[in-house]
């Protein structure tokens, strides 16, 4: 079935984030500046030159199944999702936006177990090795746990050893589906901290957090007294309201695990 693509809007651009959207910029082990932010019906076209450009075996690693084209509906049904009970993290090489992007990660609701989401991760061939999955998958997860959801169930090949490997680092378990593919679960517990101590899981922690903490932290600076010529603060009635408020939102902020990816060094290089 051939594809008819709508055309693009000339003001939104793949790197363009719109208001209220998640987003959250990062980078993979070789330095690339990596934008990962919710899926839009206008990745139509990048996703369609994404699939075509994935090889053979990636792509009977994400369907199972030798698919060779996408169809109008299957890219409708990919694109046009309601953030809620299916949502898609796609990550974008900041220096070339234009291009396929770096992968994605979908996850869909069980109709029946409503915590629970059939999660799937793809990344084009000339980024794998990089961490990208699973800075995709942290962000997934963030969007997830939002949404209500507690667990990724997901089927993998037996033969696919860098996706099995991720989600043991993770935590996750895994009971034979068939022959060919194993059923894994994965909890997703409601504190990061709460993850494994690996590096997978560290840099799966610095995919969930969402940007803006910056902003939170001026704003408590603002609610505090001033110091001696300083800039102005609040007027000392409401100073003893706010600076409990500041006090609380700094322990947040300070609680939050650091947002840096520290990936660790390669014992191989």
């Amino acid at each position: 079935m051939s594809r008819t693509t709508p055309a693009p809007s000339p003001d939104l651009g793949p790197a363009t984030v719109l208001p209220g959207q998640w987003s959250q910029r990062t980078s993979l082990k070789d330095g690339t500046a990596t934008l990962l932010r919710q899926i839009r019906p206008e990745d139509r076209t990048q996703l369609a030159d994404g699939f075509e450009r994935l090889s053979p075996a990636s792509r009977l690693q994400r369907f199972h199944g030798h698919i060779h084209e996408l169809t109008d509906r299957q890219l409708d049904y990919l694109t046009d999702v309601d953030h809620a009970d299916h949502e898609a993290i796609v990550a974008i090489d900041l220096d070339h936006p234009e291009q396929p992007g770096i992968g994605v990660a979908r996850y869909v609701r069980d109709p029946f177990e409503r915590d629970v989401a059939e999660a799937t991760v793809v990344v084009a061939d000339g980024h794998h090795g990089q961490g990208a999955g699973t800075l995709l998958l942290g962000a997934l997860a963030a969007r997830a746990r939002a949404q209500g959801v507690v667990r990724f169930r997901s089927y993998v090949l037996r033969h696919n050893a860098p996706m099995l490997a991720l989600f043991d680092q993770l935590g996750g378990t895994r009971e034979p589906e068939s022959e060919d593919a194993w059923r894994v679960e994965l909890s997703l517990p409601s504190r990061t901290r709460d993850l494994p101590a690996t590096p997978a899981a560290r840099a799966f922690r610095a995919a969930a957090r969402p940007s803006g903490t910056r902003g939170l932290r001026h704003a408590t600076r603002r609610m505090r007294p001033a110091r001696r010529g300083g800039a102005s603060r609040p007027e000392p009635g409401i100073q003893t309201e706010l600076t409990p408020l500041a006090d609380g939102i700094e322990d947040w902020l300070v609680n939050r695990d650091d947002r840096a990816i520290r990936w660790p060094a390669d014992p191989t290089a």
